[in-house]
């Protein structure tokens, strides 16, 4: 019960006169400035930069580069964007402690809404007066609002320094778009009231009507997995609000790693107060860990009553197992620096943070230097994930700026800024949250200084899992990589592996309700029209797909009945693994269905969990479980075993050949054979930008093409060749869509590139923006299945 109080105190604290208040700040209180995107007046050498000062490192030496500085001006100033209009308790601001220490007295904390120098036009917070070697100063704000907290010297000539500036907010409302990480995830309570009333009905995106409800019984409990361990922020409990809203007074919230009694013995966030009806508690965690979110009811009996409870996370982590959206995708960069630091090395899946070893792009020393990928289409991004040297000059990232968006205005820098680059440590990797910022581009730029630009590896994490969308082409991309050259590019369709396989289920209701009618491709959501599945009415009934094979899994997407009956499937459990040990229930689970609507969709994201077997199960009651389609959507685009190379002995070309035991047709031979000599790879001249093309015969919907490289010599001239499908032929190939860019290119490797469905007759490789020779010692075609 401490932490409640505290808050309490601080609400008291903060409510006094402004002359004669102080604050207090509870323990790991979110600091709201940490690495957002910050400005000064000017800049003092280019280990000064405006965002050293929210680093998170309170280091007072400004030796160690962790301290903005600004040049001895008039009246200098700095300024953070918050991202969003905050009402701020307080304002924490670190002094130099190596020296000069007193220039930081009278510094004047603003808060408002005007940005960079005109925050000086913001209402006043308070002024420093504190200015001993290394102070810590508390500014009192008591719930000022505004977008912008800046800091200046007014009236007089000097240098600005800051080690750290720390911004606390009042309460700790919802983060800007931020995820709620508990929907749709396995729950669990003490008794359910009846069985309308499951613990799932708390995490299914519904606080009206649809309530978890447990018996009257010595201290009630109930509990969500979060699936992995996460920094809480905040956890939102919607109370009932028809009747006995009471009953919720004095509940506690706990996050922690431990079942241990429920729960219980994990460590309390705080305690729910407001108990009108339907009344939302906001319950402020302040980054606390943990796996489990817990709520109980201590020391008395009575019933627990939650309609939502929703929980926002501190960080975006991803999952393990997340899709790496900007892998082998084209990107682009300001220059390029030797022939080594191309801008593709940042996408090639491959995070070594040695330079020297090839796998890092790198600009020439220019201002403003820049770097995008095309994501090939609209995406709501949760994260980005930047990689940086390990060698050497690791500071020089320090401020760059992640930015999303659908323009390539300004090379993608005019985008949003999600948020900038703090953490410049040798080889460390920067987690900038996105929250679900929409865009097709991610661009990396360094602002308002000269400096070079090197990234190690680049990882684009997708906001949720929606189910990813089929049709033809959208226009805008960066192409082949040229400045100003636009060609089309295509969405991609995504690959349903559940289709067709062998299914079964626990019981069958009658003849005209197999396990195969929610693999066969009809989403019909009317029974009666016998394409659906159905089980008796028994207890925790199962459906389950035999994949054929261990896949990595997007996705599942549950197609629920229309007719009747729909909340039969709330609560249902998706499972994938490899074990058939009690019909699959015991592979890991993915997540619950908790849309039952009529005819609903509900797709579970599963972010890349192995198997071969998905099983769907109603666990803990008795019911019947109908399902009118599944489909399972599989991470990655490798062949599926079997499945016909539709490039096999087609006609090809290619710019040039080298020798007459070079030609076009010899990569589309079905050898794989490696070595040049042993006559089956294809091989141009040397030649300024070289491509090989091959007809399929006809248009098809290209799910991948495989391409092997040499494995004598040589192979390193693949790298960055680009894979393109599209109607116009030979040359003019290179103006068809791309799918993707070749990135690994060790001794005889196979890349695979993922097409996704995208339409076309040829399918043509080029190596852009440079002299060089193409040596291909196969390449294989698949076809999305069915043909689209």
């Amino acid at each position: 019960m401490a932490l409640p109080w505290a808050l309490l105190l601080l609400s008291e604290v903060l409510a006094q006169d402004s002359a004669t208040q102080s604050c207090l700040i509870p323990p790991s209180t979110f600091n709201a400035a940490l690495g957002r995107p910050a400005s000064q007046s000017s800049v003092f050498g280019n280990i000064s930069i405006a965002a050293n000062a929210v680093d998170g490192n309170r280091d007072g030496v400004w030796q160690h580069g962790s301290c903005s500085h600004t040049q001895h001006e008039r009246e200098p100033w700095w300024s953070v964007d918050l991202g969003g209009r905050h009402t701020v308790a307080a304002v924490l601001v670190k002094n130099r402690q190596d020296c000069c220490w007193q220039r930081l007295r009278g510094a004047q904390v603003h808060v408002g809404d005007a940005p960079g120098e005109r925050g000086r036009d913001n209402p006043i917070c308070g002024t420093i007066t504190d200015a001993g070697p290394g102070s810590l100063s508390t500014v009192c704000c008591a719930g000022l609002p505004g977008r912008y907290v800046s800091v200046l010297l007014p009236g007089r000539s000097a240098a600005l320094v800051l080690c750290e500036v720390e911004v606390v907010l009042q309460g700790c409302p919802p983060l800007p778009a931020a995820p709620n990480v508990a929907l749709g995830r396995p729950v669990a309570q003490s008794s359910a009231l009846n069985d309308g009333t499951s613990a799932a009905n708390a995490v299914d995106g519904s606080s009206d009507g649809s309530c978890a409800h447990t018996e009257k019984e010595p201290e009630p409990w109930w509990y969500v997995d979060l699936g992995a361990r996460h920094a809480v922020y905040a956890v939102t409990v919607t109370n009932r609000r028809d009747c006995c809203w009471e009953s919720l007074l004095g509940a506690q919230v706990h996050v922690g790693d431990s079942l241990v009694d429920h729960g219980k013995r994990n460590p309390v966030c705080g305690v729910i107060l407001d108990t009108g009806p339907g009344s939302a508690s906001t319950v402020c965690c302040n980054g606390l860990p943990g796996r489990y979110v817990s709520i109980i009811i201590p020391g008395r009996e009575d019933f627990l009553v939650l309609c939502e409870v929703e929980v926002t996370v501190q960080s975006c982590v991803p999952p393990p197992g997340a899709q790496n959206l900007a892998l082998r995708r084209p990107a682009a960069q300001s220059s390029t620096a030797g022939g080594t630091g191309d801008a593709i090395n940042a996408v090639d899946g491959n995070r070594d943070g040695n330079w020297h070893r090839g796998s890092c792009s790198q600009t020439e020393r220019e201002p403003e230097p820049w770097w995008t990928v095309d994501l090939g289409w609209r995406r709501a991004v949760a994260a980005v994930l930047v990689r940086n040297r390990l060698d050497c000059c690791w500071h020089r990232l320090k401020g760059a700026r992640v930015h999303v968006g659908d323009s390539l205005a300004g090379h993608g820098t005019n985008n949003p800024v999600c948020g900038i680059i703090t953490d410049t440590g040798p080889g460390s990797t920067s987690t900038v949250c996105c929250h679900g910022l929409r865009g097709r581009y991610v661009t990396v730029a360094i602002p308002g200084r000269e400096e070079r630009l090197s990234l190690c590896e680049v990882e684009v994490v997708e906001h949720g899992c929606a189910a990813l969308p089929g049709g033809e082409c959208a226009a805008g991309t960066l192409g082949r990589a040229r400045r100003g050259h636009v060609t089309p590019t295509a969405i991609p369709t995504a690959q349903n592996v559940a289709l067709g396989r062998p299914a079964t289920q626990s019981s069958l209701l009658d003849a005209t309700s197999g396990a195969g009618n929610a693999v066969d491709g009809n989403q019909d959501g009317n029974w009666e029209h016998g394409s659906c599945t159905h089980t008796t009415e028994e207890p925790e009934p199962w459906w389950r797909v035999d994949l054929g094979a261990r896949h990595a899994v997007y996705a599942v997407t549950v197609t629920n009945r229309r007719d009747c009956c729909w909340e039969r499937l709330k609560g249902a459990q998706v499972h994938v693994g490899d074990s058939l040990v009690d019909h699959g229930k015991r592979n890991p689970v993915c997540g619950i269905i908790t849309d039952t609507s009529p005819g609903s969709t509900s797709t579970i994201c599963c972010h890349g969990l192995r198997g071969r077997y998905v099983t769907i199960l109603i666990p803990e009651r008795e019911a019947a479980l109908a399902l009118c389609e599944v489909e399972v959507l599989r991470q990655g685009c490798a062949p599926l075993p079997g499945a016909p190379n539709v490039a096999r002995d087609r006609w090809a070309t290619q710019s040039s050949t080298s020798t007459g035991a070079g030609a076009a047709a010899n990569a589309v031979d079905g050898k794989r054979d490696g070595v040049w000599q042993r006559g089956s790879c294809s091989h141009t001249r040397r030649e300024r930008e070289p491509w090989w093309s091959v007809d399929l015969g006809g248009r098809r919907a290209v799910a991948a093409v495989l391409v092997k490289n040499r494995q004598d010599c040589c192979w390193q001239r693949l790298r960055g060749a680009q894979v393109h499908v599209g109607d116009a032929p030979g040359e003019r190939g290179r103006d068809n869509p791309i799918c993707g860019t070749i990135t690994d290119t060790g001794p005889g490797s196979l890349s695979t590139i993922c097409c996704h469905g995208l339409h076309g007759r040829y399918v043509t490789v080029t190596v852009p923006g440079r002299e060089e020779q193409l040596a291909l010692c196969e390449v294989e075609v698949y076809s999305v299945t069915p043909e689209l």
